[in-house]
């Protein structure tokens, strides 16, 4: 359809809007786009604004344009390169139940070579909670520690889907076994492991076998942090501390002396691998369909919202299938400004459930494969920030991200560019935090496109 720019629309500062096309030009653009168009959306408003440029140029508005818009799964989240340790579940009405485990290996910066006639006396595990939670950290939780029984390769990428095999009994009992809150204020914590692996760790350093890394992880491949079966809380992020504060610490004592306490670390940051994984049970969600990796769930199928979460590689996909159209209205059109307003659903964003701070988006490819950043060759990628305001369309406070699509568009109108459409991730790949985004249908908070476009 092709209408007079509404009065709503806005203009840039120092320019005046373009006077309206005339009856008959409008008429003949209407036959020759009536194809693209019979499948619009209402919110893929196309707006111009703009002036002439010179004599003989001209800007349009077009109101209608379709946008289509797709939640894919990208599993390929690599954990086992950053310095943290996440553990935790909670239960998402959108995403499932979300669950995260942590495999680790610990090491040792000398040989320990205890003395024949140390005694035992506990096997602590320290673990550096950071600021960073996600979740309800009013319920309670627990962690709970397994001994590794797969061991790590040395030379493997670790990824969120990837698991280990663990003893099921929990080395932690009693007091470090109990519920606790994950408050921001825990950067400390301590849970005693059963006494049977303290004391077969101090008989094999006696014994002269735990000189090396390798050695310990022999005896010892790892351990495992998960939550309890019945968790429903928040996930907790440790740091794998390179100032050896995370640590397997043994404490034991001398016969002659015991009143001093003889302690032996095993860091965390001296272990050559960890890695988390994160898994979504979807069972009864509108996202039970996505089973597979890059598959693309149409938000026509979830309730007209897509998705974005960065641990579980869940992306957002946008296409705009009839750019290539633009190109009727001749051959020396210029896209001056495009962009993509997404508003996030209500109530889908708390104190609990923050969406992330900035998105980034990337080309894709035709089989939702990840390309290239979308930037320029002087700031690389663009970041989109997490921005509040008023909707344009409710009036009320809502959290949005503008993603400007000027020179996608142009690239795919002067065909230097495949038509593929863009692929919206998290800006902190790996970390739990999630958005839901309105799609082009939704009554209210639904996805805007605004392009501005001179023909000269």
């Amino acid at each position: 359809m092709w209408t007079k720019p509404p009065t709503r629309a806005a203009t840039p500062p120092g320019r005046k809007k373009t006077e309206p096309l005339g009856p008959l030009l409008r008429l003949l653009l209407a036959l020759l786009l009536a194809t693209a168009f019979t499948a619009c959306d209402p919110a893929g408003n196309i707006t111009v604004a703009l002036p002439p440029t010179s004599a003989g140029s001209s800007g349009y508005y077009v109101d209608t344009l379709t946008v289509r818009m797709a939640t894919v799964w990208h599993d390929s989240v690599v954990t086992s390169t950053s310095g943290n340790l996440l553990v935790g579940r909670y239960r998402d009405p959108r995403l499932g139940t979300i669950t995260a485990r942590s495999y680790f290996q610990v090491g040792i910066g000398a040989a320990y070579v205890p003395s024949s006639d140390e005694v035992f006396d506990s096997l602590v595990l320290v673990l550096k909670p950071d600021g960073y939670r996600y979740g309800d950290t009013t319920h309670l939780q627990t962690v709970e520690v397994h001994r590794l029984r797969d061991p790590l390769e040395t030379a493997k990428t670790y990824y969120a889907f990837n698991q280990l095999g663990y003893d099921a009994a929990v080395l932690n009992q009693g007091a470090s076994a109990r519920p606790f809150r994950a408050q921001s204020s825990l950067r400390t914590l301590r849970l005693r492991l059963a006494d049977a692996l303290g004391q077969e760790l101090l008989t094999t350093g006696q014994a002269g076998r735990l000189t090396t890394g390798a050695e310990v992880n022999d005896r010892l491949a790892g351990l495992v942090l998960t939550p309890a079966a019945t968790d429903d809380a928040a996930l907790l992020r440790s740091q794998i501390s390179s100032d050896g504060s995370a640590a397997l610490i043994l404490y034991t004592h001398s016969p002659s002396d015991p009143g001093t306490a003889l302690v032996e670390n095993f860091t965390l940051a001296n272990g050559t691998k960890h890695f988390y994984q994160v898994t979504a049970d979807r069972t009864g969600t509108l996202l039970a369909p996505l089973t597979a990796s890059l598959q693309a769930l149409d938000v026509a199928q979830t309730a007209q919202e897509a998705y974005i979460d960065g641990a579980l590689g869940l992306q957002t996909k946008l296409e705009i299938p009839y750019l290539a159209t633009l190109r009727t209205f001749g051959s020396r059109l210029t896209i001056v400004q495009a962009y993509v307003a997404l508003e996030v659903v209500p109530g889908t964003d708390t104190r609990y459930l923050p969406p992330p701070s900035a998105l980034t988006a990337y080309l894709s490819g035709r089989g939702n494969q990840q390309g290239l950043a979308v930037g320029s060759s002087t700031s690389g990628a663009l970041s989109i920030p997490f921005q509040s305001g008023t909707s344009t369309l409710t009036g009320l406070e809502t959290g949005f991200y503008t993603l400007p699509v000027t020179d996608y568009c142009q690239a795919v109108v002067s065909r230097t560019l495949d038509n593929n459409g863009l692929l919206l991730v998290s800006g902190a790949p790996g970390s739990p935090e999630r958005v839901a985004l309105g799609g082009p249908r939704r009554a209210e908070n639904r996805l805007k496109l605004a392009l501005y476009f001179l023909n000269q």
